[in-house]
């Protein structure tokens, strides 16, 4: 080869050494700054204990602060939040598989992948420090960009905490649950509306004391109860509303108050039925600006009919507990006490009585639900066939049933009532021991 064509070759040779040493060194350079894994430490944060996140995209901006009680959304109005939609958002967000890292100075501009401004944010706060995640566009193959803080690298993540964050509603990480805080231990639930009425708890049990003032059935008032800490929306129709109106809730049809045992009060507002092909119904939580929806058959559980839930025995006081006995009839009066094993007579000579009708007695009042309830504006005085007081081993009564008894032409049916207002109705065939002749007692009179 003539040598002045050696030159040219030598010198293109040296460039391509040169230029595959370069390339060498850049691809060194790459291979340094990039790499996939999970987030360094000093890029992560506590996730057990973060009591501050915040969340903005676009316009939209809301802050969720954790409490005593649980996480609570404060911005842009307070409402409770389920913890595990939280938790869940950290938990992605610290967990975050890098795919890859440049730095934003590499030929795609922050621009570009809307991270100058970005187009959504996540600030994580914990007691002494705070992590913010800037999220950009989505790529291909499931990948996002990702800028923590102020750094200049530029992540290619997993789109999991992208997806989350663009995609997801926050009003669905609120408590869906109306009354969240409620259970057997509550103190008052209060019901406005048609058909007004309080029930208070007296101890382990529950009683009416409006419209009547009377017991409640402990396993209904139980169900009630498990009712109500089940009964949940259906979804936020419309946050912060410039009109109630339009739904009924300015002027609520109804309204359920119900006190915590803490002392916490909650009341629901019920508004107009959602349209007229449905039961559901606009609701909304005094003090949380935000429509919810609640299906029809969740509104009947929490105005159960009353009446479903009235004791339906003729008293509360335990047949144990019973020492005596007082039967005033039309015809006589009969007092029976209890000697050990036997019940006897002591108005008539102390005879002894069959203990077997003792039972009955007690068993038909304290024990036997009635077939029906009825609540009575005006007791039936022309009704009442007798009474029977129940006394203690204290010698004092414990209750006072009255006994009613229909005419024969309405059913002659039995109505039993301790002076609540609530006739506990028993059918015609009931035995209810009145007269001396139901005892086996003769009159004492000459």
């Amino acid at each position: 080869m003539p040598w002045r064509m050696t030159i040219p070759t030598l010198v293109i040779a040296g460039l391509l050494s040169l230029l595959a040493i370069l390339a060498g060194d850049l691809g060194a350079d790459r291979v340094e700054r990039s790499g996939s894994g999970p987030l360094l430490e000093s890029e992560r944060f506590p996730v057990q204990e973060l009591n501050r996140i915040e969340l903005s995209r676009g316009d939209d901006r809301w802050i969720f602060v954790r409490e005593d009680d649980g996480w609570w959304q404060d911005t842009p109005f307070r409402a409770p939040i389920e913890d595990r939609h939280l938790v869940d958002l950290a938990e992605r967000a610290v967990d975050l598989h890098v795919v890859d890292r440049f730095d934003g100075t590499d030929s795609l501009s922050e621009e570009a992948l809307q991270l100058s401004p970005p187009r959504a944010t996540l600030t994580f706060g914990w007691p002494g420090g705070t992590r913010q995640f800037n999220l950009g566009r989505r790529g291909v193959a499931g990948r996002g960009y990702l800028r923590i803080d102020d750094s200049p690298t530029i992540l290619i993540v997993n789109q999991g905490l992208h997806a989350t964050t663009f995609d997801t509603n926050p009003t669905l990480w609120r408590e869906p649950r109306l009354f969240p805080g409620i259970d057997i231990e509550a103190q008052r639930i209060q019901r406005f509306g048609p058909e007004a009425n309080t029930l208070e708890r007296d101890g382990r049990d529950w009683r009416f004391v409006e419209p009547v003032a009377t017991r409640t059935d402990r396993e209904a008032m139980e169900s009630y109860i498990i009712e109500l800490a089940r009964a949940r929306s259906a979804g936020v129709i419309l946050d912060l509303p410039e009109e109630l109106s339009a739904f009924g809730l300015e002027n609520p049809r109804a309204m359920l108050e119900v006190e915590e045992q803490n002392g916490t009060i909650r009341r629901l507002l019920i508004g107009d039925r959602v349209s007229g092909r449905t039961q559901d119904r606009y609701v909304m939580l005094e003090g949380t600006p935000s429509v919810l929806r609640v299906e029809g058959r969740a509104v009947a559980g929490l105005f159960l009919d009353p009446i479903a839930i009235v004791d339906p025995r003729a008293t509360g006081v335990s047949g144990s507990n019973v020492k005596a006995i007082e039967i005033n009839g039309i015809d006589s009066d009969i007092r029976l006490e209890r000697d050990l094993d036997r019940w006897i007579a002591v108005s008539h000579g102390s005879v002894e009585v069959p203990r077997d009708r003792v039972d009955a007695l007690l068993e038909l009042l304290t024990a036997t639900p009635g077939e029906a309830i009825a609540i009575v504006e005006e007791y039936p005085q022309e009704l009442q066939q007798g009474t029977i007081t129940l006394i203690g081993y204290d010698r004092r009564p414990l209750d006072t049933i009255r006994v009613l008894r229909e005419p024969q032409a309405d059913g002659w049916r039995w109505g039993l009532e301790n002076g609540d207002s609530v006739v506990r109705i028993h059918p015609l065939v009931t035995d209810v021991p009145l007269q001396l002749s139901d005892w086996g007692l003769r009159s004492e009179s000459p």
